[in-house]
């Protein structure tokens, strides 16, 4: 009887816990505004859906020559914003080192689901 009780109190523990994390999804964010002057890029996003957690483990923009950039890509450089946040809009200024250059930058959020990246803006450098 106890070994039952043991089982079926490890069964409810574990799929509590199962469906307790599936609840969640990755976060999703826009790039809402970037002004380009002096090789300085300044750039604001926005969450607009938190996936259902409560803090985001990190938010930040990268970028690349190709499109879409990714943070796992060789090409890609990364401008991490913040750790552990619970603010749904974020920016930063960072400088694009070429000139005359095409850019492609998105933010990324990563939650507790995992990581999703924001549609990929394309910003030129001084055509």
């Amino acid at each position: 009887m106890k070994h039952i009780k043991r089982l079926i109190t490890f069964c409810f523990c574990a799929v509590t816990l199962f469906v307790g994390c599936t609840k969640y999804g990755t976060a999703v964010s826009t790039i809402t505004s970037t002004e380009y002057e002096n090789k300085q890029l300044k750039i604001t996003a926005m969450v607009t859906d938190d996936g259902g957690c409560d803090y985001y483990m990190e938010q930040g923009f990268c970028y690349s020559l190709f499109c879409p950039p990714n943070l796992t890509d060789v090409y890609t450089t990364q401008v991490k914003v913040c750790n552990y946040s619970e603010v749904d809009t974020f920016s930063a200024t960072f400088t694009l080192p070429l000139v005359d250059t095409a850019y492609y930058v998105c933010a990324y959020v990563k939650n507790s689901a995992g990581l999703s990246y924001s549609n990929a803006v394309k910003v030129s450098t001084g055509f």
